[in-house]
């Protein structure tokens, strides 16, 4: 699945956390670092860098998907 990332700080952690996002346009990215719109609109998150793939069931420990971008590309299938 095309996705960009977002370190979030974790306060129960106390360590940074990896967030995937849906980008809007994954077509769009020139893999100069551009600056990405995401599929949630939460405002003031902006996600830089490229698009690259992720897989749809995370299993990493400090990573995560937005639920709020799934929950949109799910109602929107």
């Amino acid at each position: 699945m095309p996705a960009v990332v977002e370190r979030v700080r974790s306060r129960a952690l106390g360590e940074a956390e990896i967030v995937w996002h849906v980008p809007v346009d994954p077509a769009s990215c020139d893999g100069d670092g551009d600056l990405h719109e995401i599929v949630c609109g939460e405002p003031g998150i902006s996600v830089p860098g490229g698009n690259c793939e992720a897989p749809a069931d995370l299993a990493e420990s400090g990573q995560r998907w937005c639920t709020a971008c799934c929950d949109t590309v799910r109602q929107a299938a």
